[in-house]
This record gives C-alpha cells, structure tokens and sequence, in this order.
C-alpha cells in the first residue's frame, strides 16, 4: 500500500514539475575556507541543440586552499560529474584554478588555449551574494581546436548554464521527453 501511495505522489509531483515552475537554483553552503553544491547543470537557452543529451548529476566544491600542485593555484574548484553511460556508470573529476575570491564571487576557470579539452574552456562564476552558480562554455578557436571531422565547429561560440536543484530539473527533462516521444508518433 505505501509503494502505490508513494508511487502516486512521484507522478503527481512529476506531472506539477513538468509544467513551467521557476527554476529552482541549487542549494549552496558556504563555509570560512570552502564551498559546496550539488545539482544539474541547465543551458540558459533551452532548445533542441542546448539540451542536454544525458542526464549528469553535478557535485561541486571550491576550496582557498589546497590546490598548488593539483592546478598549479592554492585556490581551487572540483566539478564531480555522474552520469550514466550506455548504461555503464561514469564518474568524471576536473580541476578548475580560481582566478578571483572576494566576499561577492568565486571565478575558477580552465585553460583557453591549453590543448585539452579540445572544443571549449569552462568558467564557473559562484555568485556568493544570490548564492547562484553559473557556468560558461566558451568555443576554443584556432588551429588544434577543430575537433575530429570538425566536430567542434557544431557547438556555440558561447553557451551558459546555470546549476539547478536536481529533482526539479531531472523531471522536467523526463516530462519533456515523454512530449516530445508522443509527438513523434
């Protein structure tokens, strides 16, 4: 009896969650020499090409202190991602140096012109005054950056995204799909 109580309550909450609500931002805790978040990262311009094509949960952790020989700063950004890989679990790491802590904001980016990753450098913005996080993705340019069969020349020159509670925004990927799934028949 409680699984079909519980079971109903999820497809109410999904079905409530699948029309437009606000975006809940994820939840950041800040402490004296470190901060954390955990959410999934949301593309600023929802359309076909911004969505994202697999479901990552997002762990993220800056530290002022630390980092020296992991990026070369003492200050440094951990992005932990989980996904699911063709059904395989996938767990990734990258190391972000910041550039700047102040009482309003924590910038952390990677290299622009280092040769890996290919296609895009990443900077985190933590905005510690609305307690959001946003990430940008910016297109590398040049020789070297063009990615296998130019692969790399697919993706926008610029492209934001904010971190976003992960119940709110996974269901709402679930409800869309199951639209989008609908309309295709």
């Amino acid at each position: 009896m409680h699984c079909r109580v519980a079971l109903a309550l999820c497809f109410v909450s999904m079905f409530a969650f699948g029309q437009e609500q606000p975006v809940k931002l994820a939840e950041l805790f800040v402490y004296s020499d470190s901060l954390s978040a955990d959410g999934v990262w949301r593309a600023d311009n929802l359309n076909e090409k911004t969505e994202l094509a697999f479901d990552a949960v997002t762990h993220l952790e800056c530290h002022k202190h630390g980092g020296k020989d992991l990026v070369g700063t003492d200050a440094y950004c951990a992005q932990m991602t989980a996904s699911d890989v063709l059904g395989m679990p996938d767990i990734t790491v990258d190391y972000f140096p910041v550039i700047s802590w102040s009482v309003d904001k924590v910038i952390a980016a990677n290299s622009s012109t280092a040769s890996l990753p290919i296609c895009t450098w990443t900077q985190i913005t933590v905005n510690l005054q609305d307690h959001s996080i946003m990430a940008t993705d910016t297109r590398k340019l040049g020789k070297g950056h063009e990615g296998f069969n130019n692969a790399c020349l697919e993706i926008p020159l610029a492209q934001t995204y904010h971190l976003v509670e992960k119940l709110q925004e996974l269901t709402r990927r679930r409800v869309r799909a199951a639209q989008v799934a609908k309309q295709e028949k």
